[in-house]
């Protein structure tokens, strides 16, 4: 009903799409209810197996939407092959202009994206690749039109040691690390009151040493998320002004039903934009474990680079500047492994 008010609303559908679940989820749920960047359908865990192909290109699309600004009035080749609105994906579009949606992927009253997290990703998830999942979230906002919301720590694979809500808990759940050196996980069971019924499925989790993370992931995390960050400010068009140069300028690939379904896509044109800074960004999120390669006709023989952030000598994720590439001739796009990567020209 904020729709055309101008006043800015905290958008569920991406974040719960990337997340996977919900906030007030209970129980098992916690742990079964996967989402996009935390393995539903590529990478379950025990209890989540049961989710399918569908279900992860459903979420891919309400992602999209979140993308696109959550523009009521954008449209998207969905993943069963129609062209629909956002507004008719759910509702996920539900806004008029991009400064009314507030992108988020954590917030003080619900668990840490590093806790969600770690109830959802399989037992065994190495701790590099924990923060490669802290780092795909935050790109997927990083990247998304609107509004950028990040709760603090989302940097530093903040834990409240699996706290839901910690908004009474006091310092000892809510201290943030500044030394880089302690995320604060398993620090204790969380408060009674709301998490208490969870208590059984969070004894295991916070027993177990491998989730932590130790000094070197914390502190990838935040030099790559610093990369985010520069990436976002070295270009208008990643927070175009409004609905009509998102949907003027705007496009994904890799969609409808014979998508690659983990890898995420869209290419944004900047010629003739204030502050836009290139011709032309294209950026690609792929969350599986496995590399990928997009090829796209319409990008072909257009002489994408790297973003000069991946380039630059201090780059954090060198995954992405060793491995990451395009081929001019097909117009083909190589993702490593769990990496969000951006070209421009």
């Amino acid at each position: 009903s904020l729709n055309g008010s101008g006043i800015g609303t905290f958008s569920p559908f991406a974040r719960d799409a990337i997340r996977g679940g919900g906030p007030m989820d209970g129980g098992d749920a916690l742990i079964a209810n996967q989402g996009f960047v935390n393995g539903l359908w590529y990478d379950p865990n025990p209890l989540g197996g049961s989710r399918g192909k569908n279900d992860l290109m459903w979420q891919g699309d309400l992602i999209k939407a979140g993308l696109a600004g959550s523009i009521r009035s954008f449209t998207l080749l969905t993943h069963w092959g129609e062209t629909k609105r956002l507004e008719e994906l759910n509702g996920a579009g539900y806004v008029v202009d991009p400064g009314e949606a507030v992108n988020y992927i954590e917030n003080h009253d619900n668990q840490t994206l590093f806790d969600n997290n770690a109830f959802k990703l399989p037992a065994g998830t190495s701790r590099e690749d924990r923060a490669r999942v802290q780092i795909l979230a935050a790109a997927l906002n990083t990247f998304s039109q609107g509004v950028a919301y990040f709760h603090a720590g989302v940097d530093t694979l903040r834990s409240k040691s699996l706290d839901r809500n910690s908004y009474d808990a006091g310092d000892w759940f809510n201290r943030i690390d500044w030394t880089y050196s302690d995320n604060l996980f398993a620090t204790g069971l969380p408060l009674q009151g709301e998490n208490g019924n969870n208590w059984g499925q969070m004894r295991p989790l916070l027993q177990d040493s491998s989730i932590k993370p130790t000094s070197n992931e914390i502190a990838w995390t935040r030099d790559a998320f610093r990369d985010l960050l520069r990436i976002r400010a070295s270009t208008t068009l990643l927070r175009l002004r409004t609905a009509d140069d998102i949907k003027a300028r705007l496009r994904f690939h890799n969609v409808g039903p014979g998508q690659e379904p983990t890898v995420l896509m869209a290419a944004i044109d900047g010629s003739g934009y204030a502050g836009a800074n290139f011709a032309e960004l294209v950026y690609l999120v792929n969350v599986d474990k496995a590399s990928k390669q997009i090829s796209v006709d319409a990008l072909k023989a257009k002489g994408f680079q790297l973003h000069p952030v991946h380039r630059a000598p201090g780059a954090a994720d060198q995954r992405v500047a060793t491995q990451a590439a395009y081929d001019t001739a097909s117009g083909r796009f190589s993702i490593p492994a769990r990496s969000a990567v951006v070209f421009v020209r």
